[in-house]
């Protein structure tokens, strides 16, 4: 459901290489959703076009379909370009996602 919006919006000039959503436990215990989007820039490497504004209103646009799985929390995001982690061994990159 990210990935649709992402490319509607950003399609045109980010590749979004790997999107993960990893369950976590906040600090009272309750689980929430936090995703991880590995943006591949097309715009050498630059993913800078990714407006703050529109990345935080993209929960209320996939809201109704958490809801409908039973995700009451709101989920955290990280976006993180691909050029800084294609570096890193394949156990540094596992533990990204842990």
């Amino acid at each position: 459901m990210y990935r649709k919006h992402l490319e509607a919006e950003y399609g045109d000039r980010l590749i979004f290489d790997d999107i993960r959503v990893i369950p976590r436990l906040d600090q009272w215990g309750d689980e929430y959703l936090h995703i991880y989007v590995i943006v591949d820039g097309t715009e050498a490497g630059d993913y800078d076009v990714l407006d703050p504004r529109w990345v935080n209103s993209l929960y209320r646009k996939v809201r109704p379909q958490l809801l409908e799985l039973g995700v009451p929390n709101i989920p955290s995001n990280s976006y993180i370009d691909k050029a800084e982690i294609d570096p890193w061994t394949d156990d540094e990159k596992a533990a990204l996602f842990r």
